[in-house]
């Protein structure tokens, strides 16, 4: 009797052992499992800028200084497509196209953005709005006080003729402005040659309340 209850007892420790054992690899064979998984959520990706890729077309956020007639973008085909030399737009940048937050203060002529052979194209030098700043054009951030001529925003390569400029003001109160920016209105009207775009006729300027 004594040596079958050794003998149950031997059994049931061994069998605990084994199973013991087998829980054991069965929990190690999970970590193994998950241990990837999670260095993978904790890997961090690096992306790196696009200013001064060439590329086949423009992303949002950027604008381009130079034009490449070649077959990279062409998908196979036998013609020339258009590649584009990318850039972050800054202040003081000339470049193809105009950016939302910028406006520019001049155009220059050249080969650099032309994308037919022997035509030139305009390109624009590009600037941060400020209060004073003599822009080309307006936006929307502010209005202006008055308006000037210039050979140096001539959309016309080579004519001579003087285009519109307009002098950037801050809106503040009291101002008298040229147009109403969004989110003012104006408490009197005036009419002068200060925002004639047309020279010589006389325009409307608003003074400002917001």
């Amino acid at each position: 009797m004594s040596v079958a209850r050794t003998a149950r007892t031997a059994r049931t420790v061994r069998s605990a052992l084994l199973a013991a054992l087998a829980a054991l690899a069965l929990l190690l064979s999970g970590a193994a499992a998950t241990t990837p998984a999670s260095a993978a959520t904790t890997t961090t990706t690096t992306t790196t800028g696009l200013d001064g890729v060439w590329a086949c077309d423009v992303p949002a956020g950027y604008v381009y200084d130079q034009v490449s007639m070649n077959r990279t973008c062409s998908g196979g085909g036998t013609w020339n497509s258009p590649q584009f030399h990318l850039r972050t737009p800054v202040d003081g940048l000339t470049a193809c196209v105009s950016s939302p937050a910028f406006v520019y203060d001049s155009i220059s002529w050249g080969y650099a953005c032309s994308q037919q052979s022997g035509v030139i194209s305009n390109a624009y030098h590009l600037r941060t709005p400020y209060d004073g700043l003599t822009a080309c054009v307006g936006t929307p951030a502010f209005t202006y006080d008055y308006v000037g001529r210039s050979t140096s925003c001539n959309i016309s390569p080579g004519s001579g003729i003087p285009s519109t400029t307009f002098h950037l003001r801050t809106p503040v109160n009291g101002m008298w402005a040229c147009d109403v920016p969004r989110g003012w209105t104006y408490s009197a009207t005036t009419s002068n040659l200060d925002c004639a775009s047309i020279q010589g006729v006389p325009t409307t300027k608003f003074r400002l309340v917001g």
